[in-house]
């Protein structure tokens, strides 16, 4: 009996050790990313796209390595519920490690920067993408309950941020200035596209953080957070 538990522990320790070690990944993946835009950097870009590969077999060594303990081992409370948040939670690091790769595929594709006018928004997005992931990570790291629950009811703000980003991508390229209409076209959609990858990469952060409280708390505050 005690063989097992310790096994179960060993198991426990070894998968939150592989899911920081994602975690990690993806972090530098968006710091990458982020800056490859700032400079237009697109050889640094590809280098975010290439990486994406060692981030995906993360995933499926994090994936096996779950599903065998939950098999072999059958925890139960608070370690089976850290297994289940963890099952949860590299999916979404996955996503945020595609999105990141995304915004690098765009990067690569522009042939020249995107103007200040919209470059000033979209900082405010990766700005908030950078905190809001490390901050959710944080919180999973250290069983912080509370921030966890904090992180995640920002999605209103974060949504305003994107709306006006958007905004101001469409009012750059399509609007009216000094009595010239603008034409919308591929950098334009590059803006779009690139605020939605941002926007998405927020969102998955704030799943983190209910996978975080849900390990802790073991409620499910994917829908509804409770009242504090």
């Amino acid at each position: 009996m005690q063989e097992k538990e310790t096994q179960l522990q060993q198991m426990l320790t070894q998968l939150r050790t592989r899911l920081l070690m994602m975690g990690a990944a993806v972090g530098i993946a968006l710091d990458e990313a982020f800056e490859a835009l700032e400079e237009n950097n697109a050889v640094r870009a590809a280098e975010v796209v290439d990486g994406d590969a060692a981030i995906n077999a993360l995933e499926n060594e994090i994936d096996e390595l779950a599903l065998s303990l939950l098999v072999r081992n059958q925890p139960v409370a608070r370690d089976l519920r850290f297994v289940v948040g963890a099952l949860r939670m590299v999916f979404d690091l996955e996503r945020i490690g595609d999105e990141a790769a995304s915004v690098a595929e765009l990067t690569v594709t522009l042939e020249t920067p995107l103007p200040e006018e919209v470059m000033e928004a979209v900082r405010l997005l990766m700005k908030s993408a950078a905190s809001l992931y490390k901050e959710s990570m944080e919180a999973f790291r250290t069983a912080d309950d509370s921030a966890a629950l904090r992180l995640c009811r920002e999605n209103d703000e974060i949504t305003r941020q994107e709306m006006g980003a958007l905004r101001r991508v469409m009012e750059f390229f399509c609007g009216n200035r000094d009595g010239q209409d603008k034409h919308f076209g591929y950098e334009g959609m590059n803006g779009i596209l690139i605020c939605r990858s941002l926007n998405r990469i927020c969102r998955r952060c704030a799943n983190i953080a209910e996978h975080a409280y849900f390990i802790e708390e073991g409620i499910d505050i994917k829908h509804k957070p409770p009242e504090s």
